[in-house]
């Protein structure tokens, strides 16, 4: 009996393939660097084909390090970056151009002229791109016209060469697109006909537990393809944070925070948008996600224009003093305040990770004031940054809430998983808590008033 599920998590910067058991033991994992390119101010693009290319070899590298065969995989789960576009040849299976990247900005203006019709659209929202997409395929008319043309996010590209041809996705995915309708939970067929594109050319949605099996020729076995999930919501489920209340944080670039709405739809302002986490039989669950823009990639503006060192010297000087000494940092590339005579490398690489943790409290403040979500009795944590024990002893300290860390850092991987597992129904919903593992439990190590204190006195100094 197949007894591995497998995971497949395209991001942004990363690749990866993991392997897990039944009772969610990591058994392999093989990983890759995607690479972007930026052909204009603003433009982000990446090869579709390259990383389908990528998740092959790295499918084929995790099943050899764990001595296995594809037939020993009961459901492959798929987790990837969000509204990211990509146009392909369905009779071919080739991209016909680069894959634009969900931090593209070509679609500024069309974003802004949709709003000016009603349409809730940013920039990023691959929405404010496809037109502009379309319109760079050559012959895409034609292709069109020959029921040739397809589009849709990396995930979507990856089902349809994982299968031989199923075009699909999920709603976790079709939502930050900016093409779903929240009323029907189909294709938002209003804005596809104002911009006169056939909802043909689309995938077709399907539940976030199942949409396909895999080819022999793709993957080695006939296999399920039992889930479909995007990435920050795929991190919540990993960490079996899906109920009303439940939160995690996400240390990448980015740190992304997600609190868990069950299958309340909830809005808390723009700044803490909602979105579909799954939706499986009809019944659809939902989060609030608030971003701090720059995380991970401030951390290392720091570390690098400051010449501190590796990741490890980094950590070590953060860790070697108590406070930053007075000095404030805004993780937003801005620059470091409350600098003096006395201010070292310790007080500043603490800086830059009290920075990042003031802005997480600023938007679990937020959510929490802006609803009526039961308290969350743990933040769940997650990410690259996630490696510092120093960040998260302080994001416990600044928020008075227990930290747990994932066990596998990247916590989108075990997600897919878990989904995978359940559209098969080698995994109930109960059994999520045993499969999700957290390696370690950061708790706070000072008073709910010192903490507010601290909080305020960063505040000023960056909001005055």
């Amino acid at each position: 009996m197949p007894e591995l599920l497998l995971a497949i998590d395209a991001g942004t910067t990363t690749a990866r393939v993991c392997l897990f058991s039944l009772d969610g033991e990591l058994v392999a994992r093989a990983s890759a660097s995607v690479r972007s390119a930026s052909p204009a101010p603003g433009r982000v693009e990446q090869d579709a084909g390259a990383i389908w290319t990528s998740v092959r070899r790295l499918m084929r590298a995790a099943l050899g390090q764990a001595g296995r065969e594809p037939a020993d995989v009961a459901a492959i789960g798929i987790t990837t970056q969000r509204t990211s576009l990509v146009a392909w040849d369905r009779k071919t299976g080739k991209p016909l151009g680069p894959m634009v990247v969900w931090s593209d900005l070509r679609g500024t203006e069309r974003a802004r002229e949709l709003m000016a019709k009603g349409y809730a659209i940013a920039p990023q929202q691959a929405a404010a791109k496809l037109e502009a997409l379309i319109a760079a395929v050559p012959d895409a008319k034609a292709l069109a016209a020959a029921g040739r043309l397809a589009v849709g996010n990396i995930d979507a590209f990856l089902v349809f060469k994982l299968s031989g041809g199923v075009h699909a996705t999920d709603r976790s995915q079709a939502w930050p697109m900016g093409y779903l309708d929240l009323a029907s939970m189909g294709w938002n067929r209003a804005l596809l006909e104002m911009q006169g594109i056939d909802e043909a050319l689309l995938p077709r949605l399907v539940d976030t537990w199942g949409a396909g099996t895999t080819t022999r020729a793709a993957f080695g076995a006939q296999v399920p393809i039992a889930a479909i999930i995007a990435d920050q919501q795929s991190a919540l489920i990993g960490h079996g944070a899906e109920a009303a209340g439940a939160v995690k944080i996400t240390y990448g670039t980015s740190a992304t925070l997600d609190a868990g709405t069950g299958g309340g739809f909830v809005f808390a302002g723009m700044s803490t948008p909602p979105f579909v986490v799954s939706h499986v039989a009809g019944e659809t669950r939902f989060c609030l996600e608030g971003m701090v823009f720059s995380a991970g990639s401030a951390v290392d503006w720091v570390r690098n224009t400051l010449r501190l060192g590796d990741h490890a010297r980094f950590e070590a000087l953060a860790a070697s003093v108590a406070d930053a000494g007075g000095v404030t940092f805004l993780p937003a590339l801005h620059g470091l305040g409350g600098l003096s005579g006395a201010t070292g490398a310790a007080q500043i690489a603490r800086a830059a990770l009290e920075g990042v943790a003031f802005r997480v409290r600023e938007i679990l403040d937020h959510i929490t004031g802006a609803t009526e979500l039961p308290a969350p009795s743990v933040l769940k944590a997650d990410g690259g940054l996630a490696a510092s024990d120093t960040l998260l002893q302080i994001q416990a300290d600044i928020t008075g809430l227990p930290v747990a860390r994932h066990a596998l850092r990247d916590a989108a991987a075990c997600g897919a998983a878990i989904g995978a597992g359940r559209g098969v129904g080698v995994l109930a919903e109960a059994d999520v808590a045993a499969f999700t593992r957290h390696d370690r439990t950061f708790e706070p190590r000072i008073g709910a008033d010192e903490a507010n204190a601290r909080h305020e006195a960063w505040r000023a100094q960056v909001h005055h």
